[in-house]
């Protein structure tokens, strides 16, 4: 690897997801690269809000849904991002594939992500979102096992 890249790591707050950002660290680390941690969140606002387990934010007044949700996510992804690193977070909307396909053309070197996160049951070896990941990503893709191998 080139030294001095920047990595994109994928994360949906899952187990996989934290091996995936914490293998992207090593990799940045040997290679001097920055890291930007990217959560893709729903284009709905009330489907966001279900997935999170934020009902009360669904209670709030009429308008402020949107806010709310952006909030949210800023405070999950700002947990993630370390002091002191060449790391920031970012929040996209809307399928996980595409909005992370389409931030990989921006100038990233590599894609990281987990195997398995929230994805279907359906998706037996690779977890679907890494499935269609790997089939459009314009850069190349690591993908982490959920699971260290014995």
């Amino acid at each position: 690897m080139a030294t001095g890249g920047r990595y994109l790591v994928a994360t949906d707050f899952s187990p996989a997801s934290r091996r995936a950002l914490a293998a992207a660290r090593a990799l940045a680390r040997s290679a001097a690269a920055s890291v930007t941690i990217v959560h893709v969140r729903p284009s709905s606002d009330l489907r966001a809000a279900v997935l999170e387990e934020r009902g009360d934010l669904l209670r709030a007044v009429r308008g402020s849904l949107d806010a709310a949700m952006k909030a949210h996510y800023q405070r999950r992804i700002a947990t993630l991002v370390e002091a002191g690193r060449d790391e920031k977070g970012l929040i996209l909307s809307g399928a996980p594939d595409l909005a992370l396909c389409k931030e990989a053309r921006r100038g990233y070197d590599l894609l990281i992500m987990g195997n398995r996160g929230h994805g279907a049951v359906s998706a037996l070896f690779l977890g679907g979102t890494t499935q269609r990941v790997l089939a459009r990503s314009p850069i190349p893709v690591v993908v982490v096992p959920s699971k260290r191998r014995r």
